[in-house]
């Protein structure tokens, strides 16, 4: 049994399925029968039980202390690898400024608890889950840029069929899987989660505030949204290009630079 839930190459995916299948069930099951305030208070609270879960199972299974596990490590290595996603960002901001007409229906409650503490434990739910459970054993294995795509790519589906449970989008699946992506090269290449967890939840506290945004659909917003595939690719392609990157050419192996 060790050898299967213990073993450092691939168990975290067999734990992740453990914590993820239970999690999305009660997910479902609680929004049949709860809405408004009372769901975003109970759907935060299970992100942040199987997220404390998560971590606990993950630092005896890797050997770590949640300490190392939740650090800043590799800062300037991290900020690097997480080009694709800023680009992206600046993208999404442009887009949100140039079309902004102003904010309505958004109450205290709604923006505290849907907006601000559920996106707040969805950045660490889902990036302990999806980022480091199932990425932290590429560190145990030859480590190669094909195993590399191969840890990468696995958590990258998997996040994008996250976010259709409830029914399948084509569109949706693609594009949290390029954010995704873009995540998960910070991580594996500089053992970073808690920017990927910062700038999860920046972005999902933007996007759910934009639920509630009047728009202005002038020239230029409207360009601007034209473009939205290519951003998303962008920022795909960059990040690849960063993921399939040997820093080794340049002295310098981010993942492994002291704190």
């Amino acid at each position: 049994m060790r050898d299967i839930f213990g073993n450092k190459k691939y168990s975290g995916f067999i734990w992740h399925f453990i914590f993820t299948l239970p999690f999305i069930g009660l997910s479902l099951l609680f929004i049949e029968f709860t809405s408004g305030v009372l769901w975003f208070l109970i759907s935060s609270t299970l992100r942040i039980v199987f997220g404390l879960g998560i971590l606990f199972v993950a630092s005896k299974l890797f050997e770590l202390k949640p300490g190392e596990i939740l650090s800043f490590k590799n800062m300037k290595c991290a900020l690097f690898a997480g080009a694709g996603f800023f680009l992206f960002f600046l993208y999404f901001l442009i887009q949100v400024i140039s079309g902004f007409g102003g904010v309505t229906g958004l109450t205290f409650g709604i923006f505290l608890t849907r907006v601000f503490l559920q996106q707040l434990t969805t950045g660490f739910y889902e990036e302990i889950n999806y980022r480091f459970l199932l990425l932290e054993g590429l560190k145990h294995t030859s480590n190669t840029v094909v195993m590399k795509l191969l840890y990468v790519f696995s958590s990258t589906v998997l996040f994008g069929l996250l976010h259709c449970v409830t029914g399948w989008d084509t569109y949706r699946f693609l594009t949290t899987a390029a954010i995704g992506f873009a995540f998960a090269v910070i991580f594996v290449n500089t053992g970073n989660i808690v920017l990927t967890m910062i700038l999860h939840f920046v972005y999902d506290l933007l996007v759910h505030i934009t639920a509630f945004v009047q728009w202005n659909n002038n020239p230029f917003f409207d360009g601007i949204c034209a473009w939205a595939e290519a951003a998303y690719a962008v920022m795909f392609i960059v990040s690849l290009v960063i993921l399939i990157y040997s820093p080794h050419k340049n002295k310098c192996d981010c993942a492994n630079i002291k704190k």
